[in-house]
């Protein structure tokens, strides 16, 4: 019998297939970059919804890259660098939704962005 779907995402036998270096870097460092900068500007420029549902977003995928680089850690020449990878994306999330959440307070509070300031 086949595995359901969401069973299988999450399941730790089915191994990534991609190079970790790809996944990490350019899927989770530059694309998460990327994605933050579109939160701060959504959050000086738009409404609260507007950002409420960017966050949400941006959850959903903090939540899909930390899975895609826990599957591809293993693709590695050196074991080191996948756990490495693995600690740091967990460090990574836990500041990621504390971020967003104090922007999201911030904003419904009616507070302006300030860059060193």
């Amino acid at each position: 019998m086949e595995m359901p779907m969401l069973q299988a995402y999450f399941d730790d036998r089915v191994p990534g297939n991609l190079r970790l270096a790809r996944v990490f870097w350019l899927e989770g460092v530059l694309a998460s970059h990327v994605l933050f900068l579109a939160l701060l500007a959504i959050y000086q420029y738009g409404p609260a919804i507007a950002l409420v549902a960017a966050v949400a977003g941006f959850m959903a995928y903090t939540a899909w890259i930390m899975r895609r680089i826990w599957l591809n850690a293993p693709n590695v020449e050196r074991a080191e660098l996948g756990t490495m990878a693995r600690v740091l994306t967990i460090g990574w999330t836990i500041n990621a939704v504390t971020v967003c959440t104090f922007l999201v307070l911030a904003k419904l509070g009616g507070q302006p962005l300030q860059f060193l300031g």
